[in-house]
């Protein structure tokens, strides 16, 4: 249960009254978070936030605005249920001598206590209800009071869902220069300063007239009030301060007025009951209940003349808080060109301008859908969308034909006009004939990337159809579309046809007929969502904006991903005149997409909210802008951080050079795209760096191990060669590559010096394992065929000893079996050459040996070369646990 007592135990204390006025309390209480378009609604209508509590705030109204702002509400309530609980009670504002504020409430209201509401409801006192009653359009009900309120009888307000319920709130600011008007320097000083006020003026859209020195202009919302007032103040305070011969700045007096039924013209000022000569120049005055609307950026002032200050109907004045005057959103305001945003004709189905019909629109001759034409304008300072439009005027200047105009800027370069005029033709380029071309061919199933894959043009007859209606024959392209819903009767795509040919026929009934039957006969959620689509924009353009917006959601319910139904909703709402409740959608769609804020920032049928909704957009863009320079500021730094940890001439660092220089180029535009990409492209760098980081890392560790194993084995096969005085380079090399593996292995890779160094270390090392590798070749013949030659020698010689003793036992023993046997004459040759016979037969039997010798050691070669370093490498394995016991048991 919240209980409305805990919010007023904080509140100052007035034990002695110096104004006091009756007015309107709102109690208000909600679920989860409430939406800022609340707060600014009720702010905007002449509330104050007295007190804020979790979930729960009291607000206070000097004016009957407060029904209509609660009924404003709970119509929007219909198309964005919120669960908020309101109720409104008489409350009397009390103002103490130092000008602070406090309320009294009676006590049968200060022991209440609600729960949790379930949807948007509104009570009302019924002591109020006499003043409910003269608004037209609200109605109550009686209504059982819940448990936990007092026993009033409250009753519930009921409003009238087709009124728009307005706020009355306006005034007339008046400016009068302080001087005599025929003196020289109060005509150079006023007339220079009055340019000042003339550019803010026109920058605003506020109308203004002059009375002899004097300007009239009307405010007719608050939030155009404080605007105006803040702006104006931080003018003077910048001209008043100029140094130099060129001063546009003269003294004034000034006031603000409540129009109360006065007419706009120079009888304002007799109208006004003040002593002109007793205000103080350059302070804006206006009563107490006006001054307290302004928030908590003014401070409110007194002034010391007559018997009405004692009252909130009594005047004051107003000053800018310290540090207010640097706040603002200048970079944003953009005036839009009087040739795009002023016409005789409704809205443009195809671009929503009002200076031509949609049969004559440019766009109908644009084909595809250029992404770059957001690129181009997110690359040029916001600035400069003002210069651009002012082109766009000043190049029509004199012209009547206006299509022709607009004809020749979407055809031109890249001038801010060009770039400008491209935008604008874009922002509803997905109910232009171009995204019907796409939509045919479309493959995808869904918004909005599906839309890119594109097939082959099938269906010769539609195809000259749709050629006819762009050429403006709309005879032909009719004729040809019936033919071809006769010839394909359960094709989409002549229905989709016709409802373009009927609209531009003006006969926009027929044409929702034939995309209801579209949508009907489309077969993929991108077909039905784009005919919804086109349904909602005819809507729109129609007037019907809470169709459009239901239309719009269900689009966007189809495609979820889609952003254009999202925007075109938005744009329903401040179009209904619900723009504080549209400024949530805005920030949502921007979030993820930034270029719809210079969509939102150039489109001419934001109109009617166009100022609120860049005040609103100001706080995104002073924190983009804001971050953008911080990391502007990082960049240097990083780019240093990209050399220390790579080396020139790394893969990644190169195409990390690449993309900084593109970051630089950012950092250099005031465009609030630009400030994102920015910010998003340095983040997504910097991850990318740990990650590559870490990534060489884990190839360095595998690297090392690798390198650590191919030692072992160069080292293994090292070992056996049995010259190692000779391997002096060799094992140079050998124990370089040692010691910066063991040094690898024992730094922490995460420093950047460290991590440089080791890239460097391991290209030295792969570079001198290479060498080692073609060193062991050589070592390898060596060692081999020292091997083989000791193998064979062992055999050769135990051969040989063999063969030479059968060889010296040879001749004996042929002498002595040769006196049994009968004379031979190849015995007696042998007996008598006996001699040359056993050198010739020790030579035959040494070569025999050598034969075998080599026979068999190359049979044994492998076999013995195996064991040989097997038994070395168990050798060395038990010296080495050996040295390892010896080592713990010292």
């Amino acid at each position: 249960m919240y209980q409305i007592a805990s919010l007023f135990e904080n509140l100052p204390v007035v034990s002695h009254s110096r104004m006091v006025n009756r007015g309107y309390g709102v109690w208000m209480v909600w679920g989860g978070t409430l939406d800022d378009s609340v707060s600014r609604s009720m702010s905007d209508f002449g509330g104050m936030l007295m007190k804020e509590g979790t979930n729960q705030a009291f607000w206070f109204f000097f004016s009957d605005d407060v029904f209509r702002v609660l009924a404003r509400l709970q119509i929007w309530s219909k198309l964005n249920p919120m669960p908020v609980f309101t109720q409104l009670m008489p409350t009397t504002l009390l103002v103490d001598y130092n000008l602070n504020l406090s309320l009294n409430v009676s006590d049968e209201f200060t022991n209440q206590e609600t729960a949790l509401p379930t949807e948007f409801e509104v009570l009302i006192h019924p002591q109020l209800s006499a003043e409910v009653k003269t608004i037209s359009g609200l109605n109550l009900e009686e209504e059982r009071s819940p448990s936990g309120l007092s026993k009033s009888g409250w009753l519930k307000l009921i409003p009238d869902q087709g009124l728009g319920y307005e706020s009355l709130q306006s005034w007339y600011f008046i400016l009068i220069p302080v001087g005599n008007p025929s003196d020289k320097a109060f005509i150079k000083g006023w007339r220079s300063f009055l340019s000042e006020i003339q550019v803010l003026l026109q920058r605003l859209g506020v109308q203004y007239i002059t009375s002899e020195v004097r300007v009239i202009l009307p405010i007719k919302s608050l939030s155009l009030l404080r605007t105006f007032l803040k702006d104006l103040l931080v003018l003077i305070n910048r001209v008043r301060n100029q140094e130099g011969e060129d001063i546009s700045y003269w003294p004034s007096v000034m006031a603000l007025v409540p129009q109360k039924g006065m007419s706009f013209n120079e009888e304002v000022v007799r109208k006004v009951n003040l002593d002109w000569d007793k205000l103080t120049p350059d302070c804006p005055h206006l009563r107490y209940r006006d001054a307290y609307l302004l928030g908590k950026d003014f401070a409110v002032n007194e002034v010391r003349f007559g018997s009405e200050q004692e009252s909130l109907e009594g005047w004051c004045h107003v000053s800018l808080k310290k540090g207010v005057e640097d706040s603002g959103s200048d970079s944003i305001e953009v005036t839009i060109s009087r040739r795009v945003s002023i016409g005789e004709h409704d809205d443009c189905f195809y671009c929503g301008m009002k200076n031509h019909i949609p049969s004559e629109c440019p766009s109908r001759t644009l084909q595809g859908v250029d992404p770059n034409v957001w690129k181009q304008l997110a690359a040029i300072d916001s600035e400069k969308f003002t210069e651009g439009f002012q082109n766009i005027d000043v190049g029509m200047q004199g012209k009547e034909d206006v299509v022709a105009e607009f004809k020749k800027i979407l055809q031109g370069g890249s001038s801010y006009e060009n770039i400008i005029g491209k935008a604008l033709f874009s922002i509803n380029s997905v109910s232009q004939l171009r995204t019907l071309y796409l939509v045919w061919r479309s493959r995808g199933k869904e918004w909005p990337n599906g839309i890119t894959e594109q097939g082959p043009e099938e269906g010769e007859l539609i195809w000259s159809a749709f050629e006819s209606l762009v050429s403006g024959d709309l005879n032909d392209a009719e004729i040809l579309v019936k033919n071809a819903m006769i010839r394909f009767s359960r094709g989409y795509q002549p229905r989709a046809l016709m409802g373009f040919i009927q609209l531009e026929m003006n006969e926009p009934e027929q044409a929702e007929f034939y995309w209801q039957e579209a949508e009907r006969l489309s077969f993929s959620p991108l077909q039905q969502a784009y005919f919804i689509y086109l349904q909602a924009r005819l809507q729109e353009v129609s007037g019907e904006f809470g169709a459009a917006s239901t239309s719009y959601k269900k689009a966007f319910g189809i495609c979820s991903n889609w952003l254009e139904p999202q925007y075109r909703r938005a744009i329903c709402m401040v179009k209904m005149g619900f723009s504080e409740q549209a400024v949530s959608y805005f920030k949502d769609i921007i979030s993820k997409d930034p270029n719809y804020f210079n969509r939102i920032v150039i489109d001419p049928e934001l109109d009617r909210g166009r100022l609120i909704i860049l005040q609103s957009l100001g706080e995104l863009w002073e924190t983009a802008e804001a971050e953008a320079k911080q990391v502007a500021s990082g960049i240097d730094s990083l780019t240093s951080d990209i050399s220390q940890w790579f080396e020139e001439g790394h893969e990644f660092a190169e195409d990390a050079e690449k993309f900084m220089e593109r970051m630089g180029r950012l950092a250099k535009i005031k465009n609030y795209v630009a400030f994102r990409h920015l910010i998003s492209g340095v983040e997504t760098l910097t991850s990318e760096i740990e990650k590559r980081v870490e990534y060489e890392i884990k190839v360095i560790n595998k690297k090392v191990d690798f390198f650590r194993e191919h030692l072992k084995e160069i080292r293994g096969e090292a070992s056996w060669f049995p010259f190692p005085k000779l391997l002096t380079e060799f094992y140079a090399d050998f124990n370089y590559c040692a010691t910066k593996i063991y040094w690898i292995k024992s730094q922490h890779l995460n420093v950047a010096e460290t991590f440089r160094k080791t890239q460097k270390y391991l290209l030295q090392i792969e570079d001198r394992l290479k060498k080692l590798k073609n060193r062991l070749v050589t070592l390898r013949v060596v060692r081999d065929s020292t091997l083989f030659i000791m193998l064979l020698g062992r055999n050769f010689i135990w051969l040989e000893v063999i063969f030479l003793g059968l060889a010296l036992l040879c001749i004996p023993l042929l002498i002595y079996y040769s006196t049994n046997v009968q004379s031979n004459f190849l015995i007696d040759m042998i007996i008598r050459q006996k001699w040359e016979f056993q050198k010739g037969m020790i030579l035959i039997l040494s070569i025999l040996a050598l034969a075998l010798s080599a026979f068999k050691a190359a049979v044994v070669f492998e076999k013995r070369k195996r064991e040989l370093f097997a038994s070395g490498e168990d050798k060395r394995g038990e010296d080495k646990k050996g040295k390892d016991k010896k080592g713990k048991g010292k």
